[in-house]
């Protein structure tokens, strides 16, 4: 009896699972959208069980309920959630609704998440979808046209640049110093705040590999950004990566190549327009044929002999030449042509005469078209590919979720010697311990090269088109056209270097517990880890060194920037009408940099490159460092209130200390306050059918800035040498003065916007009208040099900021049938206003600095065209070929000289005539997003528009000597008003930068993309969640009346023209590119 109740006890707890589960129901189905659309993710909970599911990539689902009367629900963000019974049944499909009260979700707002309908700040967003439908390099150009009041522009089109950022205009006159972590890095004053996954980050956001990205938030207005104080003066854009869903483990593929081709060429003149630009330049000076030149006729040009004279130093660049005089033959030895055909008439016989010919049968002594031309901007470029590829992996349940991805991506630049290789790995793991702890955290790895050599492409245009690069025997020709300032650079690839490597590494770890109900505790701890050693070299065989022996540079450079943030949160309803949301915060972060470089001259041993330096005993190495440190501590404390979900209110406080100002001015503190009305809400608007939602928004907040170097308040040292007597003392000197005094600058912000949404939602759009004005502007003043300095930074000035940005989404088409077309709509103007520098109204020559105007002007001779015959200068009428007579001027006026404006009437050009022609700041800036969806197929055309901008074509005007690009220049029987006539004797005519200024403006379709999503259910018969495949026209179109180069690469500021005209342009070649990938999930 005592073994049968043993073995009761044992076997009887063993059935009670199996009765237990011969009792469960076991529910299948799928959820999808309202367009059919399968959604992965959604939660399903079964009611008052312990049972639930997610559903997978397909949509799909299977739970197990333990009775046949549960009631399922399912929920999905940016969704409503939606209850269905299961009443015995075995299958259930369900779609869900998108929740219009949320428009679109949540967003980041700083230190936390809110509903969109809830915001009361300027927060606009882009998701990982929008970033996937525009391939982009990084994650600076893919917010391009995306959002209103954010201009990232492309200055340079290499492998590995970034767009410049500017959020709502430019605030601070000085920029702050450069690290140059990397070929592209802009760390200028008025570059925004980049935060990932909740992390402030010091360096370039170029590093993150934009397919990590699950959402991009950009904080505009002060009431957003007042919450990261100092920091957030300039906007804040804030990264949100990818993590891992509930649900099973899900595999995703995307890659891609492209084929890059340059998209607008430089025009240059060919051989025969360079040939008779030379001559023209020669024929000015009197020195091609002083006949001519002193209003002589002649029957014949051009003169042979007279061009022999003039392209003899190269043999090439004359053979060039002579393939226009076949009918004639040089006899080297004697000097002397020989002339191939019989002459007839008494004119061709005294032209014989003239040119020492024997015989002469024809007057067609010249056949341009038949002079040679050898294309250098072709031999500077190739097709560039790039390919991009990555892997993610995620998935997990309730309690635990985890995202693991890797990346390569690869880019072969279309000029030789420039490229870019990047890998990247992303980790982000979230574990639930119980239901009141939560801990997770996660790490952005990547590992850069970019070669950035000298643009062979750029000093391509320099090149005479009559010259060759290489000699019969295919050796280099170092000086084409024998001149000493004209040097090849199609060796440059082989002997000229500029590399970066660049190792980073983001982490952040995070602990969350529920204290109380409603009340949380978060600590976070975020790492920014870069290190980048740079590697220069220029080869004795380059157009750098010339013949000279070469040299190199290795520089290293270190940066760490850690932040500690202790968080409590509270969020409470109070019956149906009232809830809150209070932040308060503790945040602590420490920025170190360090750098090291060596630099070496006359390395006999090219192939050692840059390494090693120290070791090359022949060589004269010196080196330098530099240390910094700043430290910043912050409180900050928010509250959100919202009464019966229609009145909403933010306050913020934050309080910032930094290490950077003096001891009297590190704290400073930085309020906001925003409020906003749900006018939709109200009772007298529920009969207003056709609006959907209608909110009004109006915020106040006030930020600072101390984006300034560590250590000038205490003033530093430099090293030093001192002559006692014939003896030299090594030691250290005052470098700049101590700057007790500098304190914030500081930027208060005033915004008012609609949000709005009509028509069943169709049509959903923003306005926002701001004004920023930013005082204590840090700027450099000039003092008496008898100090032995000529500036110290200090504190005045202001900068007024004022817009009005508009974004429309529209749904244009929604037929049953499975046809939607969807466009938006993206529109800003920004007025930037300089409203005083010193408090005296005053302007600033020397910065260019002018109050009523941009930061950023152009202040120079206007350009009013070329000088012709008949026109006045200072009393003379140029009634001479060449000159107004003498005693008429002191000043050599020519027709087809610039001519430029006398501003104040004087007759004399001088400075005082300079005047404000414009500013690099477009007018304003547009974008249209028009997407077409039919059964799988999506159509997208994206095209941007920049208005208004001024851009500075840094090549010098045309003269004889060199300069190959193609312009309308002037001549007598040319009398163009657009360029001057060539000259050979000077290298840069008086006021020939008055012409190197145009109008930027341009349209330029960005994007053409075309993908095919195949059908689920014939991929889930294969095992595959999900496959699509793509083709992508990056960059197709551009449409500008400015035809030298592409004018969004003009777009960066020029302070200041070069020298002569060997100094190289800007990096001015832009590419399209055709993309073709695919997408798979598993």
């Amino acid at each position: 009896m005592k073994n049968m109740i043993l073995m009761a006890c044992f076997v009887l707890p063993c059935l009670f699972p199996i009765c237990t589960q011969a009792q469960n129901l076991t529910v299948k189905g799928k959820v999808t959208d309202e367009t059919n659309v399968a959604l992965p993710g959604v939660s399903i909970q079964a009611k008052g069980t312990r049972f639930n599911a997610v559903t997978g990539t397909d949509g799909s689902f299977s739970i197990s309920v333990d009775r046949s009367n549960v009631t399922l629900l399912f929920t999905y963000i940016g969704y409503v959630p939606q209850e269905v019974e299961v009443r015995n049944r075995t299958t259930i499909n369900v779609t869900l609704q998108r929740d219009q009260k949320s428009l679109e979700g949540v967003v980041v707002v700083g230190y936390g998440t809110r509903r969109r309908g809830d915001v009361t700040g300027s927060i606009a967003s882009i998701n990982a979808k929008q970033i996937e439908q525009v391939p982009t390099t990084n994650v600076s150009q893919a917010l391009q046209g995306r959002i209103p009041g954010v201009e990232a522009t492309n200055t340079s089109f290499r492998p590995g640049s970034g767009a410049r950022i500017r959020v709502r205009g430019n605030r601070s006159l000085t920029p702050s110093a450069n690290n140059n972590f990397s070929a592209s890095l802009d760390n200028g004053r008025n570059e925004p705040l980049y935060v990932v996954d909740g992390i402030p980050i010091t360096y370039s956001i170029d590093d993150i590999n934009p397919l990590d990205i699950e959402s991009i938030d950009v904080l505009k207005d002060a009431s957003a950004t007042a919450i990261y104080g100092s920091r957030g003066a300039n906007g804040v854009i804030q990264i949100t990566t990818k993590k891992g869903k509930a649900g099973k483990l899900s595999v995703q593929y995307s890659g891609s190549v492209s084929v890059d081709k340059i998209l607008k060429p430089i025009r240059s003149l060919d051989g025969p327009q360079f040939a008779d630009m030379r001559r023209q330049a020669y024929f000015a000076n009197g020195s091609y044929d002083p006949a001519l030149a002193n209003g002589g006729a002649t029957f014949y040009y051009p003169d042979p002999a007279s061009d022999y004279a003039l392209f003899q130093a190269d043999q090439n660049v004359w053979n060039s030449v002579a393939m226009g005089y076949d009918w004639i033959q040089l006899d080297v030895a004697n000097g002397i042509f020989n002339a191939r055909k019989r002459a007839s008439t008494a004119d061709e016989k005294a032209l014989m005469a003239n040119l020492g010919l024997s015989v002469l049968d024809s007057l067609a002594i010249y056949d341009p078209s038949k002079v040679r031309t050898f294309d250098w901007q072709n031999e500077a470029l190739r097709t560039g590919i790039t390919h991009n590829h990555q892997i993610q992996v995620s998935g997990g349940t309730e309690k635990f979720r985890a995202s693991f991805s890797g990346a390569y991506f690869n880019q072969k630049g279309i000029e030789y010697g420039q490229d870019y290789t990047r890998y990247t790995f992303n980790q982000n793991t979230d574990f639930r311990l119980n239901d009141r702890i939560n801990v997770g955290g996660g790490i952005t790895y990547s590992s850069a090269i970019q070669n950035v050599g000298p643009s062979m492409y750029t000093s391509s245009i320099y090149q005479i088109p009559l010259a060759l690069p290489y000699d019969e025997n295919g050796n280099l020709i170092f000086y084409p056209g024998e001149d000493a300032n004209i040097v090849n650079p199609l060796n440059d690839p082989n002997t000229v270097f500029n590399e970066y490597r660049t190792n980073r590494l983001l982490a952040n770890v995070f602990g969350e517990v529920e204290l109380l109900k409603g009340l949380k505790y978060r600590a976070a701890f975020g790492a920014d880890m870069t290190n980048v050693r740079q590697g220069t070299f220029n080869g004795s065989v380059s157009s750098v060194r010339q013949g000279n022996p070469a040299n190199a540079s290795y520089a290293t450079r270190l940066g760490f920037n850690w932040v500690l943030d202790n968080m409590l949160n509270y969020n409470k309803t109070f019956g149906t009408d009232h809830s809150i949301s209070v932040t308060l915060l503790h945040e602590m972060q420490k920025t170190r940099f360090e750098q090291n470089t060596m630099r070496a001259e006359n390395l006999i041993y090219e192939s050692q490159k840059w390494y090693s330096l120290q070791n090359n005993a022949l060589a004269t190495v010196t080196g330098d460092g530099s240390f910094s440190q700043t430290q910043l501590l912050s409180f900050m404390g928010r509250i959100n209130y919202a009464y019966k979900d229609k009145y909403i209110l933010t306050l913020s406080q934050r309080n910032d200390n930094s290490s950077v100002l003096s001891a009297g001015s590190k704290g400073e503190w930085f309020p906001s306050a925003a409020v906003a009305w749900r006018v939709n809400q109200e009772g007298f608007m529920q009969n207003v059918s056709f609006i959907n939602d209608l909110k009004l928004r109006v915020g106040y907040g006030a930020v600072g800035s101390s984006s300034i170097d560590a250590y000038l308040t205490r003033g530093t040292l430099s090293r030093s040498i001192y002559n006692f007597g014939t003896a030299a003392a090594q030691g250290y000197a005052p470098a700049t003065l101590p700057l007790p005094d500098l304190t914030w600058e500081r930027t208060s912000t005033s915004n008012i916007a609609l949000d709005f949404s009509v028509l069943k939602n169709r049509i959903r759009g923003t306005v926002d009208v701001y004004e920023a004005n930013t005082t204590n502007q840090l700027q450099n003043q000039s003092i008496p040099s008898a100090s032995g300095y000529t500036a110290v930074l200090v504190n005045l000035g202001r900068v007024r900021n004022r817009g009005i940005e508009v974004s429309l989404s529209t749904v244009n088409i929604d037929n049953p049938d499975g046809f939607r077309w969807t466009t938006d709509f993206i529109f800003s103007r920004n007025r930037e206003q300089i409203v005083t520098l010193d408090g005296t109204g005053n302007d600033n020559l020397g910065n260019q600095w002018f109050v009523g105007h941009p930061i950023q002007t152009y202040y120079d001779w206007q350009f009013q065209g070329i000088y012709q015959y008949g026109d006045t200068a200072k009393g003379g009428i140029l009634d001479h070929y060449w000159q107004i007579p003498a005693n008429k001027s002191s000043i050599n006026f020519r027709p087809g000289r610039v001519r430029v404006t006398d501003a104040n009437g004087d007759t004399l050009i001088n400075d005082a005539d300079k005047m404000i022609l414009g500013y690099p700041n477009a007018d304003w800036t547009g974008s249209i997003n028009s997407t077409w969806s039919y059964k799988g197929f999506d159509l997208s055309v994206y095209l941007y528009i920049r208005k208004g901008s001024l851009i500075r074509d840094v090549r010098p005007s045309l003269n004889g000597r060199y300069q190959s690009s193609y312009a309308n220049y002037w001549t007598p029987e040319n009398p163009s008003n657009e360029q001057p006539h060539p000259n050979r004797t000077v290298d840069i005519y008086q006021y020939w930068q008055a012409a190197g200024f145009h109008d930027g403006t341009f349209a330029r379709i960005r994007s053409i993309s075309l993908s095919y999503r195949f059908p689920a259910a014939m991929l889930s018969k294969l095992g595959v969640g999900s496959f699509s495949v793509y083709a992508n026209a990056l960059n197709p179109f551009l449409f500008s009346k400015f035809k030298s180069f592409d004018p969004e690469t003009g777009s960066n500021y020029v302070s200041s023209y070069p020298t002569n005209t060997t100094a190289p342009g800007p990096n001015s070649y832009s590419f399209r590119s055709f993309v073709f990938g695919v997408r798979l999930g598993l």
